[in-house]
């Protein structure tokens, strides 16, 4: 009964830590644990356009502090080389419409390289 016991609690804390780690991941996600999909603005603030959004990043001047500061979280994505491109996409509708798109590279020291906005667009041309 002794065995038993010590072989228990190891796997409950292991059960525990599994379990925060998963609902962290979630939480870290691009859309977070208690994030909606139909949010109908990437930006921390919802009143922001993407044009207003891509105004707000200066190439050379801007960094990843910045821009989180500015803009909220985004989809980012790292490269070997040191260089990291940042998406904030709206959302698609269901009417066949893509959402606009701003993807921010950054260079390796952290600061804004280039900038690109791409507008909204019917995915079903007539």
């Amino acid at each position: 009964m002794m065995i038993m016991a010590k072989t228990g609690k190891p796997l409950l804390r292991a059960s525990l830590v599994l379990a925060g780690c998963l609902w962290l991941a979630a939480c870290a996600s691009p859309l977070g644990l208690f994030q909606s999909r139909s949010r109908a603005t990437p930006f921390r603030d919802p009143n922001l356009s993407m044009q207003q959004a891509r105004d707000a990043v200066v190439a050379g001047a801007s960094t990843k502090a910045g821009v989180m500061a500015a803009l909220g979280p985004a989809t980012a994505i790292p490269f070997d080389s040191g260089y990291e491109v940042w998406v904030y996409r709206t959302g698609s509708s269901a009417s066949g419409a893509d959402g606009a798109e701003l993807v921010i590279l950054f260079a390796p020291s952290g600061a804004v390289k280039k900038t690109r906005l791409r507008p909204a667009y019917n995915r079903h041309s007539e």
